[in-house]
């Protein structure tokens, strides 16, 4: 029995870890989006000095730049957005197999400290009965 307790414990443990790596790796691919959403806005700003710099021959591609650019950004601003939403939610998911973990931590603790109290409860007994049966000799009663 005692060896089931660790055994969940541990097991508890290791789900946990994994559900951690996992927020982990959903959290490096939200960097990722915003890393890319970031570039695409310093790509633009430097376009735009190219274009302000030579209006003749870049302001025709700047404007097709410029959109194709609004829409790669909606649609990045939108993955960030739902990759934030499931991110809430496996928090939610880390918290509970934290929880998990924890309930079986107190539990096995508990049951270490019965089976303690239990021993301790057992050794009192027999020193009782030592004392009990010393004091019955000295006094002569047997």
């Amino acid at each position: 029995m005692a060896k089931d307790f660790k055994t969940l414990v541990r097991i508890r443990k290791w789900t946990l870890d994994e559900k951690q790596r996992e927020l982990g790796d959903l959290l490096r691919v939200l960097e990722q989006l915003i890393e890319q959403r970031d570039e695409l806005g310093r790509a633009l700003k430097a376009e735009q000095k190219v274009a302000s710099e030579n209006p003749q021959t870049a302001g025709f591609a700047y404007g097709n730049f410029a959109n194709a650019v609004i829409a790669e950004r909606t649609a990045l601003n939108e993955q960030i957005a739902a990759q934030e939403a499931k991110i809430d939610a496996f928090r939610d998911v880390v918290a509970q197999a934290f929880k998990d973990m924890k309930t079986a931590e107190i539990t096995e603790r508990n049951r270490v400290a019965a089976v303690r109290a239990e021993e301790d409860r057992k050794e009192q007994e027999t020193l009782d009965e030592i004392g009990a049966r010393a004091a019955t000799r000295k006094d002569g009663l047997i």
